[in-house]
């Protein structure tokens, strides 16, 4: 469908410049795993913060403490067998005597730790102090294992479903592929730079639209590629979404040469094909060139601006 898309929208070059303000929902929308991202709201007691969790199909109030290990509150949870144990809390780690509690599953969200053993103590000292009953804390071990992060400000938890951990792993993936492509460029390796692309590639600038391998590789070496000063990129990814095996992202990118300082972003997608990562899209929506010695602040596209005369883009 999105494929479907692209030349309507961008064969125009007064469409192209307002392509990807519009594309971007439009890729939310079509990716199930960008909408369905996990914040929990937090709750209060006093100024703690709690978050209702599962257990074993009774909902829970667990205090959220980053110094702290998980643990029960053995008002909530008085079956089990008692042991000495150690615990660490916000008033450091200390040996203690407590029950050992073993739950079938505790659920935050949509995410399910199956099998836990936890330790369950008195916690009725904070209850009372914060003015509410808490049936346990949630703490950096758990936290950790379920990959949640704490956002104060908003007051919320964040819980990555199975979607943003796939996207992740394959956003890291291939990373490790375009961060040999980065380097490829600044050495002027043709022949790897060549096989990073895609034998379909399709890339858009600010001045010409390019299909395929050989035309985007030309591209770049012709303005690029062994400089008597050598050209140097520096690119950043972020706002990583899979589809398949593709993903899409969102880049900023520099470029320093001879002639002047070349920056830019857009929106890219690469293509996983015989077990490498190859760039499949690049559509640049806004370049601003810096000519070396030049007084003025730059020029920023669209062409036709007298002042942008040098720029390679």
């Amino acid at each position: 469908m999105l494929r479907g898309l692209r030349p309507r929208v961008m064969s125009h070059p007064s469409h192209r410049r307002l392509a990807l303000p519009f594309f971007l929902p439009l890729l939310a929308l079509a990716i199930p795993g960008a909408a369905v991202a996990q914040e929990i709201p937090l709750a209060r007691c006093d100024t703690l913060p709690l978050v209702e969790v599962r257990v074993a199909e009774h909902l829970r109030w667990l205090l959220v403490d980053t110094a702290a290990t998980t643990m029960l509150n053995l008002e909530s949870f008085a079956e089990g067998s008692s042991r000495d144990m150690r615990v660490t809390s916000w008033s450091g780690t200390l040996a203690t005597s407590a029950k050992e509690v073993s739950i079938e599953g505790l659920e935050v969200g949509r995410t399910k730790v199956a099998k836990l053993t936890l330790p369950a103590i008195d916690l009725s000292a904070i209850g009372k102090a914060c003015g509410r009953k808490i049936d346990g804390i949630l703490g950096a071990d758990l936290l950790e294992k379920l990959g949640a992060t704490v956002d104060l400000k908003r007051q919320i938890l964040h819980v990555p479903t199975a979607d943003e951990v796939h996207d992740a792993q394959l956003a890291s993936e291939m990373q490790r592929d375009t961060a040999r492509c980065t380097k490829a460029f600044n050495e002027s390796d043709e022949k790897t730079f060549g096989d990073c692309l895609d034998p379909q590639i399709v890339m858009f600038t600010t001045k010409e639209e390019l299909y395929g391998r050989e035309k985007v590789a030309s591209y770049f070496r012709e303005r690029y590629f062994h400089q008597p000063s050598p050209a140097r990129l520096e690119i950043h990814e972020s706002a990583f979404h899979a589809m398949g095996d593709a993903v899409w992202y969102e880049y900023e990118f520099k470029i320093e040469s001879a002639r002047g300082r070349l920056r830019g972003r857009g929106l890219a997608m690469c293509k996983k094909m015989d077990g490498r990562w190859r760039l499949a899209s690049m559509h640049h929506s806004e370049v601003r060139f810096e000519p070396n010695g030049a007084s003025g602040p730059g020029c920023l596209r669209p062409r036709n601006n007298p002042f942008c005369e040098g720029d390679p883009n």
